[in-house]
C-alpha cells in the first residue's frame, strides 16, 4: 500500500464523517468527501504542518460544502431559502437503526474492547484511555481502529 492509499484510508471516513454531519445527505458527503481529497492533493504544498491533516482536511471539506450551500442559493430567492436539506422521518430511521446495529454488536466484543470502544466515542482521548487501562496510547490508538474496522465490515455484511 502507498503512502497516498494510507493517507486516504486513514481519513476518508473523517472527512466523509465531518461532512455528512454538516449536509445530512450521503451522497453530498461523498461527492465532497472526493472533491476534498483531489483539492489537498492540487494544494499540498500549502500545507505546513502545524495541525494534523485530518484538520487541514477538514478545513477543506468545510469550504467546499460552504461554496457548495452558496452555488446552491444563488438558484433560490431568499424567501424561498431552506436548509441544503432536511432529515426526513426513513432517513432518522436508518440512521437510528445504524447506531443501534452498531452498539449492539459493540457489546459483542471482548470486554477490553467494549471499554476502549466507549471510552473513544465518550471523547476521551487516546492517552487517556491508555492511562486507564495500563496500556499504551499508541496501543488504543491501534486497538481502536482495529474494532471500528470490524465494526463497520460486520456492518457492510449485514446489509
Amino acid at each position: 500500500m502507498t503512502l497516498l492509499e494510507e493517507f486516504y484510508r486513514e481519513n476518508y471516513p473523517i472527512v466523509l464523517g465531518y461532512l455528512f454531519s454538516l449536509c445530512r445527505n450521503r451522497t453530498l458527503a461523498e461527492d465532497l468527501t472526493s472533491e476534498t481529497f483531489l483539492k489537498a492533493i492540487q494544494y499540498i504544498k500549502r500545507y505546513d504542518g502545524t495541525c494534523k491533516p485530518c484538520t487541514w482536511l477538514c478545513t477543506i471539506a468545510k469550504n467546499l460544502y460552504f461554496n457548495e450551500r452558496k452555488r446552491q442559493n444563488r438558484y433560490r430567492d431568499i424567501e424561498e431559502a431552506e436548509p441544503m436539506e432536511t432529515i426526513s422521518l426513513e432517513d432518522q430511521f436508518v440512521t437510528s437503526e445504524d447506531l443501534r446495529w452498531i452498539f449492539q454488536n459493540a457489546k459483542q466484543l471482548p470486554q477490553l474492547h467494549q471499554q476502549v470502544f466507549f471510552m473513544r466515542i465518550s471523547g476521551l482521548h487516546f492517552r487517556e484511555i491508555g492511562d486507564a487501562l495500563g496500556k499504551t496510547e499508541n496501543w488504543a490508538r491501534v486497538t481502536f481502529f482495529r474494532i471500528k474496522h470490524q465494526l463497520l465490515e460486520g456492518y457492510d455484511e449485514s446489509l
